[in-house]
């Protein structure tokens, strides 16, 4: 291959043209990595660093890194401060609804701070996304918690007369 070729195909703007598309396309695709829209775009503008600042014939290697990293992203779970943030509910709503099976762990991870191994619960991306893109089924979920506060406050005040 004729290597003044390649450097020019590289530093001309399809490739980095390519990778947004590409971007674009991720985002589209996947409520999960919507939800990590700065983390996929932060990882795309790494790469088309990476490209113009190398200008070599690297462009199909730097694309399957990107694949690989945008395949972990899309499949890595959140961990209940992401749920909470992208569905807008409190710590203990979160368990409330874990426990009555509204909500569900997938698994748990351990992540290192400070030298301590921390077990972090995690939910299914997937699953997150489509709750957030279904606003409805969170209201319905706080209505029944209502209605059952509600229920049981009756209750006990007709226990305590």
């Amino acid at each position: 291959m004729n290597t003044d070729m390649s450097m020019a195909a590289v530093t001309e703007p399809e490739p980095v043209v390519a990778m947004c598309m590409f971007s674009d396309a991720c985002l589209d695709q996947s409520l999960a990595l919507r939800l990590r829209q700065p983390e996929v775009k932060q990882l795309f503008v790494r790469f088309v660093a990476v490209l113009m600042r190398k200008r070599t014939d690297a462009l199909e290697s730097i694309a399957n890194s990107v694949e690989k990293q945008i395949n972990a992203l899309f499949s890595r779970p959140f961990t209940r401060r992401q749920v909470q943030r992208i569905l807008g509910i409190t710590n203990q709503k979160r368990l409330l609804w874990i426990q009555d099976g509204h909500l569900q762990q997938t698994g748990i991870i351990l992540n290192n701070q400070r030298g301590q191994k921390l077990r972090v619960p995690v939910s299914c991306a997937e699953r997150i996304g489509w709750l957030n893109q279904n606003p409805d089924m969170i209201e319905a979920w706080r209505d029944e918690d209502a209605r059952i506060l509600t229920y049981e406050d009756r209750s006990n005040a007709a226990l305590s007369s």
